[in-house]
């Protein structure tokens, strides 16, 4: 349901939108944004054989990456952006909780003259998180288990996209890119280090305000 809004926004975006030049991104402009992937969700999933089915249980995320920068040349911004990110994975009785957020210097650069620009952007930073493990559903009394987590993060990321400049202060961004982070932290159960990575392309929707 979210691609088929962002896709009727975009179509909509394009027919609304003039010809005419905007000075949005102009050397000396503060840039204020924020952008998601697929925002706030929230879904349940099941198993089904022939002998039987069951619940596999809820899972429930948010992602949303504020960001400030300034254009120090036409069309080319420094700044930083923060991604935050929140899961909650529910089965039964137990749950399963992580939550990152992490700084990011970006570059960002606008192409062309037009109220339609494409764009590059990269960045690279560290981060923080936490993660708690709930396991209501053992009872064993000699069972023994830390839940919490702290976690040490570094993410970079390449990409690009476009820029629909509604009127002079508001743009909607569609991005397509890159990303990789590593998460590392100390697992207290084990008494060993434990380190995970993940990267991927992926999409993303944001609106932009320059001032």
């Amino acid at each position: 349901m979210n691609q088929t809004f962002f896709y009727c926004f975009l179509i909509t975006a394009f027919l609304i939108t003039g010809v005419r030049t905007y000075a949005q991104t102009e050397k000396g402009k503060i840039l204020l944004g924020g952008q998601s992937s697929l925002e706030f969700t929230s879904y349940s999933s099941k198993w089904k054989t022939d002998t039987g089915s069951g619940d596999n249980g809820k899972t429930k995320t948010l992602d949303i990456t504020p960001q400030v920068g300034y254009f120090i040349a036409n069309n080319f911004a420094v700044g930083l952006e923060m991604p935050y990110n929140y899961s909650k994975d529910i089965d039964g009785h137990d749950s399963y909780t992580t939550s990152s957020f992490t700084v990011v210097p970006f570059v960002r650069y606008y192409f062309g003259k037009s109220n339609i620009k494409p764009y590059l952007h990269g960045g690279i930073g560290p981060g923080w998180g936490k993660t708690k493990i709930d396991y209501h559903s053992i009872s064993d009394p000699n069972f023994v288990f830390d839940p919490n987590f702290s976690t040490h993060l570094f993410a970079y990321e390449l990409g690009g996209g476009i820029a629909i400049f509604l009127n002079d202060l508001v743009s909607f961004e569609f991005g397509l890119g890159y990303a990789s982070a590593s998460v590392k932290w100390f697992d207290k159960n084990d008494k060993m280090n434990r380190k995970n990575t993940a990267n991927g392309i992926g999409a993303s929707i944001g609106i932009v305000v320059s001032l």
